[in-house]
């Protein structure tokens, strides 16, 4: 009777570890609407690109089967040609949930893919990208896109500007520092004005490099700036100022920045994320 109830439990033990198996290998890390249906998957078994044929079988490293499969499967979609074209959604989708350096490289390339099939990106889709580039920590995917507009045909707002050069400041190089100057060049390129979110960021970077050079930029960059009337900067960035002269052991321009902050009487930025409406566009 022990022998039996013994078996009986392996039993139920085994059961249970193969419906914990065939559960766990069901869960998709996809949304329903997303996940490539049978038909796709048959069909897309090899994809030609514009970098080189895919195999949907086998992912590049450190991206996950399921979102390469994704990948993959849409881009026969984005043909123009295609009865079942592929919605915003599908890019958006990747970016939000990227997790590795590798899968923001896919998605960059689906960006190239779209663009040249002439499909709409919003303003809304640039946000998402810096965001993605900014959670982590890679922002060639971004910088990539913004020095080739013909390419890529992105639609950066001024917050998006600002806070990916700001980004750009907390990675602490001087290389990094060279690219926040690049997207700060960028602005007239976008039809973008400068105002004082630009100024303040770029301050702000420059502020974040610890460094005799990266001190001089910004000093250039605040006084250029400080020069118009009425003064385009932000509280934080006079902020980082003081406290940048104030590590460097100049209470002097310490004591400046902050006088200068009170004079000028500067709110603190408004930390509310930009909003968009349904079509993407941004809402002011």
């Amino acid at each position: 009777m022990h022998a039996l109830r013994v078996l009986l439990a392996r039993s139920a033990r085994s059961r249970f570890v193969r419906q914990l198996s065939t559960s766990t290998e069901s869960v998709s890390i996809l949304p329903k609407h997303l996940q490539p249906g049978p038909n796709h998957l048959e069909q897309a078994q090899t994809v030609a690109s514009r970098t080189g044929t895919l195999d949907i079988n086998s992912p590049p490293a450190n991206v996950r089967p399921e979102m390469w499969q994704l990948f993959v499967t849409t881009l026969p979609r984005i043909d123009p040609k295609a009865t079942k074209q592929p919605k915003k959604s599908v890019l958006h989708w990747i970016l939000l949930n990227a997790e590795t350096k590798e899968e923001l490289d896919m998605a960059l390339q689906l960006t190239y893919e779209w663009r040249m099939s002439m499909k709409t990106i919003t303003q809304a889709t640039a946000q998402i990208w810096s965001e993605a580039c900014i959670r982590l920590n890679y922002p060639e995917p971004f910088l990539t896109m913004l020095m080739d507009r013909w390419k890529y045909r992105q639609l950066p707002i001024p917050y998006t500007m600002a806070r990916f050069i700001k980004f750009l400041g907390t990675l602490g190089s001087e290389e990094r520092l060279d690219d926040a100057f690049r997207v700060f060049a960028l602005y007239p390129y976008y039809q973008l004005k400068y105002d004082a979110a630009a100024y303040g960021a770029l301050v702000e970077a420059c502020c974040e490099v610890n460094t005799d050079e990266a001190w001089r930029r910004a000093l250039v960059v605040s006084e250029e700036t400080l020069a118009n009337d009425p003064p385009m900067i932000t509280l934080e960035a006079l902020q980082a100022l003081e406290k940048r002269s104030g590590e460097r052991g100049e209470p002097e321009m310490a004591d400046r920045y902050r006088t200068l902050a009170k004079r000028l009487d500067l709110k603190p930025a408004d930390t509310k994320e930009a909003q968009f409406d349904q079509d993407g566009n941004h809402v002011a």
